[in-house]
């Protein structure tokens, strides 16, 4: 019976800790799609429709990777993503560096999309 007992008591406690990492990870995403939002807003207010590459030996856009930097480049812009060279010191600086990767993509993928709208107002 005991056993029974710690075993159902194990369950539940692995469970709400699944529920609790589940819902810290929501939060995290729900704060970077604010971010970029925010970020757009004020690109947008500055007429900066400039989308974020990569540093390094192999410049990436993060979000359109099989997109033409030189054609995003002679439409929309770029300016690059701070500390996102070829060098990574430590699971911090992974950790880090995927953080701005994820919000990279997101921001570029919305301002892309932006650009091509300006762009295509802008022939007519």
């Amino acid at each position: 019976m005991r056993v029974l007992l710690l075993l159902w008591v194990w369950f539940v406690g692995g469970c709400i800790a699944e529920q609790q990492k589940m819902d810290s990870t929501d939060t995290v995403q729900e704060e970077m799609n604010n971010d970029v939002d925010e970020a757009i807003n004020r690109a947008v207010k500055q007429q900066d429709y400039r989308l974020y590459l990569t540093q390094g030996r192999r410049p990436v856009l993060p979000g359109l990777e099989q997109t033409s930097v030189e054609m995003i480049k002679g439409h929309c812009g770029t300016k690059y993503l701070p500390e996102t060279g070829d060098v990574i010191r430590g699971e911090d600086a992974k950790r880090e560096r995927i953080s701005r990767y994820n919000f990279a993509k997101a921001y570029n993928v919305k301002m892309y999309e932006l650009c091509k709208k300006l762009n295509k107002d802008n022939e007519l």
